[in-house]
């Protein structure tokens, strides 16, 4: 497994894992996708699969923000977001009814079976809406496995990833120090939030078995090429 920046633990040192759900967890990404190009199509906004994968871990209000900003060279009003996100829920509501809903990541799944056997205590710091995460994570087989699921919605307006509150507030949920935490990501912005947070953060992109395809990996190396953040 890659660490991402100087904090590692050994494992007898770890006392809680904290997971990342979509592209962590749960191979959802490519699932999400057609919802965004309906959604952005009916609403006048454009978006492609490498963007897609550029914005991965953020929180869905703040995608469609910079989406608006970039395109319109203005932001969008709350109403605007709001009836957005109302859309891009049936949408994908809609395709998940007829393709069925996303497989586990078994790579990343074994290291949370593992730790639970083990008694240690696990939690979820997700940027994906609850009404998703629950139900996909019940669908796994999985979601017993956390003790608490923190959602970007949870967190006050502008404060998810890449900032650290929502690893903080998994870690506070579980009565544990953050620098005490692992945490298990795929995208960058999630990478950073637990990074700021004072994790051991780890990079499932590089565990063996990973479902990685062409556009992840492009944009992956981009991104890593291109971070600031790291100490």
């Amino acid at each position: 497994m890659t660490t991402v920046g100087p904090h590692s633990l050994k494992d007898e040192e770890v006392e809680a894992f904290i997971f990342d759900v979509d592209g962590t967890l749960l191979n959802t990404m490519p699932l999400f996708l057609p919802s965004w190009y309906v959604t952005c199509d009916e609403f006048g906004l454009t978006i492609d699969e490498h963007q897609f994968y550029h914005f991965a871990g953020l929180p869905l209000p703040t995608i469609v923000h910079e989406l608006h900003q970039e395109q319109k060279n203005e932001p969008p009003t709350e109403e605007f977001i709001q009836q957005f996100l109302k859309k891009k829920k049936s949408s994908h509501a809609a395709h998940e009814a007829k393709h069925g809903g996303p497989e586990k990541i078994d790579c990343v799944v074994r290291i949370a079976l593992e730790a639970k056997k083990q008694g240690r205590r696990l939690a979820c710091a997700t940027s994906g809406l609850r009404v998703h995460v629950e139900k996909h994570l019940k669908e796994a087989g999985i979601f017993e496995l956390f003790e608490h699921i923190v959602c970007a919605e949870d967190l006050p307006k502008g404060r998810g990833k890449p900032n650290p509150d929502i690893f903080l507030e998994a870690a506070k949920k579980l009565g544990t120090e953050p620098h005490k935490c692992r945490a298990f990501e795929d995208g960058e912005s999630g990478l950073e939030a637990a990074y700021k947070a004072g994790m051991h953060v780890i990079d499932v992109r590089d565990i063996p078995g990973y479902p990685m395809h062409d556009a992840l990996h492009k944009v992956m190396h981009e991104r890593r090429k291109s971070r600031t953040w790291l100490d």
